[in-house]
Formats: structure tokens, C-alpha cells, sequence
């Protein structure tokens, strides 16, 4: 990766997006298949009178798994850590870790040379961070939700004493973190109280682009039944071979980036503004209760959304 404009974006974000200062303690965790990118960060954050250190490990097998101990306790010893990652860490124990213990985190998970020069990344962050302060103030004071689409879904879930959490790309301060492309502000429903069919279109982690849409049916806060295609199919094994939470109702979520494209990459795909994601398994990081092996978000395309009966979203539109 040679295009200096890679420097200038990530310079951008260790400004604007952290907040890094010189001095601090700074890990790059990455893996051998986004080496060439971590290295982009590493030349940045050298210019911030740091002595930073790189991780390196193999890519993960999806996201949500644990990392090894030894990449847990560098992001737990600093100041400022990036995830410049194949598969998200974001909610694994050893991220948890690092926040707990101060750490300011900024993921980069899948994203790619394109991604960082075009699109979702370029937006204006800090209109999206008034976008998103709205649609928390709706799911905060939220008690139920119903999601609908012209592809099949008919989603009812409870936000019943849970709280949003914000990721408009702006890292708030120490133990918090942001993940670019940004733009979403994300809930975890209460475990139990999801009930109805959801129909995941386009996209979906550890599938990428699908060949059909996935319908699933969902009672008492979980998947009881995949359907449809071969992409269908492969969620059925990523589930089967994953732990008994993993097919838990974990995140409901609502895109606010404007500038986001349909790439067939999650990490920018479910930012689009009017989009809904909907994620299954691991949903502590969220401020659930469930701990699983994986976490794997799921695009809906122009959904329509009530909260208490008020309708927010209209066939993709957000109604601000």
C-alpha cells in the first residue's frame, strides 16, 4: 500500500477520530491478512512522539472470537489501541479488558485500501454524531420495536431497561471506543423478548454478499429455524459449530452515515443511514447478559420501524 493518501486518511482519524496525543502508549493489533494497512497506522502514530508496538496473530476464524492472551494483555497495557483486523474483536473479553483498564479503542475490522479512501470514512462525523445523539434518545426511552420489510421481516423485540451506545466514529474518552467506517447507534434487546421472522438481505458477517436472503424464525429471543439458500446454509454451520448462545437475539441497530455504500462489507454496508442490522450471539458487550463465541450482524435494506407505535424509519427513510 503505497498511495500516500492512506497516511493522510489515517492521520485523520488518530486526530480527529482518538484524540491521540503525543507520548501516549499505542498497540496496532492486526493480523497476516491486514498487515500492509497496520503498517499505515504504525508510520502515523510514529510521527506522535510514540513508541509504538505492532501484534500480529492469524486472522481469527469469525467474528467475536477471543484473540490469544498474549495480544489481550499488549491492547490491556495502553493508552490508545487499533484494531486494524480481518474479523471484528470488538466483543471479546480481551477488548473489554483493554477498555476496563482505560484504553481509547479504534476498530478497523475488514476494512480495505477502497474503503479507506472513499465512502462511509469521508463523512461528516460530526453531523452523523448529531444524527446518532437522536436516534438514541428514541431507542433510549423505547419499550418495544417492530421492524418490517418488503422481503419478510416482521420483528417485534423489547428495549425494556436497556440503553443505546452510540458509534458516530468520535472515541469519547478513556474505556470507550469507535469503529470506522462509523455511523449507527446500536442496542441489545432483552434476552427472551424477540419473537417473529427475520429476513437478513444482502449482507451478513462471515457470509459477505448472499446469494438469496436468509429467513429465520425467531421465538423467545432466539433462532429456531434457518432458511433459504447456500448462503442460508453456511450461516446454519457458523451457528452449529459456535456454542449454545449463538443464536441468541443479540443487537438491534440503525445506520446513520450517509456517505455509506452497499459494497458487500459489513463494516461499511450496515452504517448505511435508514438501514437497519440485526447481529446473533454475543450480546455483553451491549450490556446483555449472553456470552458467545460469535457475533454476526445482519443487513435489512429499506426496513420500516415503530418505536412504541411511532414510526422513526419508513421504507429506509429516517424520519428526523
Amino acid at each position: 500500500m503505497n498511495n500516500p493518501n492512506l497516511f493522510t486518511v489515517a492521520n485523520r482519524l488518530a486526530q480527529d477520530s482518538i484524540k491521540l496525543q503525543r507520548g501516549e502508549k499505542v498497540c496496532v493489533v492486526t493480523d497476516t491478512g491486514r498487515l500492509d494497512l497496520a503498517q499505515v497506522f504504525m508510520a502515523v502514530v510514529a510521527t506522535y512522539d510514540t513508541d509504538p508496538i505492532l501484534v500480529v496473530m492469524a486472522p481469527r476464524a469469525e467474528h467475536g472470537r477471543e484473540v490469544p492472551e498474549i495480544v489481550a494483555t499488549a491492547m490491556e497495557g495502553a493508552d490508545v489501541v487499533f484494531q486494524v483486523v480481518t474479523h471484528a474483536m470488538t466483543h471479546t473479553d480481551a477488548t473489554q479488558r483493554a477498555m476496563q483498564a482505560g484504553a481509547r479503542v479504534l476498530v478497523l475490522r475488514g476494512v480495505t485500501e477502497d474503503m479507506m479512501l472513499h465512502g462511509a470514512i469521508n463523512a461528516d462525523y460530526n453531523q452523523i454524531a448529531v444524527t446518532c445523539a437522536k436516534v438514541y434518545e428514541w431507542l433510549d426511552a423505547a419499550s418495544d420495536v417492530q421492524v418490517q420489510t418488503a422481503q419478510g421481516t416482521d420483528l417485534k423485540l423489547s428495549l425494556a431497561g436497556r440503553h443505546p451506545h452510540i458509534l458516530d466514529g468520535l472515541v469519547k474518552g478513556p474505556g470507550t471506543f469507535a469503529a470506522m467506517p462509523d455511523g449507527e447507534t446500536a442496542i441489545s434487546p432483552a434476552e427472551g423478548s424477540t419473537e417473529g421472522i427475520l429476513v437478513i438481505e444482502h449482507t451478513m458477517d462471515g457470509l459477505g454478499l448472499l446469494d438469496s436472503p436468509i429467513r429465520m424464525e425467531v421465538a423467545k429471543g432466539k433462532v429456531v429455524s434457518i432458511e433459504g439458500g447456500e448462503s442460508a446454509r453456511r450461516l446454519r454451520r457458523l451457528v452449529d459449530a459456535a456454542d449454545e448462545h449463538a443464536t441468541n437475539i443479540a443487537e438491534f441497530a440503525i445506520g446513520t452515515n450517509p456517505q455509506a455504500r452497499l459494497i458487500g462489507i459489513m463494516a461499511e454496508d450496515k452504517k448505511l443511514e435508514g438501514a437497519v442490522h440485526i447481529a446473533i450471539g454475543d450480546n455483553h458487550v451491549l450490556g446483555g447478559a449472553i456470552k458467545s463465541n460469535i457475533h454476526l450482524d445482519g443487513m435489512l435494506l429499506n426496513p420500516t420501524v415503530e418505536i412504541d407505535g411511532k414510526r422513526v424509519i419508513n421504507a429506509g427513510r429516517l424520519l428526523l
